[in-house]
């Protein structure tokens, strides 16, 4: 499996927006081919955002996050004070 980490800043008083820009993320993503899970972060002084999406495998992860860039670019450039990183890693599961 493939872990992409996305992550942005923004400020505090886009929080509820962006909130909401994921829920209506949340559902396409778990429609894309080779999606796992899906979890949402925010700092605690609410000015860096990120997700941590898992996919079966890399290629998967690489095509979800192209797919995830087309829908939400416009969206996202609202509110980012810096521009976004995102991190593709593959995911290590412990023997015991």
């Amino acid at each position: 499996m493939y872990a992409r980490l996305f992550s942005f800043r923004s400020t505090p008083d886009n929080r509820e927006a962006i909130e909401a820009m994921a829920d209506g993320l949340y559902a396409f993503t778990k429609s894309l081919d080779g999606f796992v899970s899906a979890t949402y972060m925010v700092s605690e002084d609410e000015q860096d955002y990120s997700s941590l999406t898992v996919w079966e495998t890399r290629e998967a992860a690489m095509n979800a996050g192209e797919s995830i860039r087309q829908k939400s670019s416009s969206m996202l450039a609202q509110f980012v004070t810096v521009p976004p990183e995102t991190v593709v890693n593959e995911v290590y599961e412990p023997r015991s």
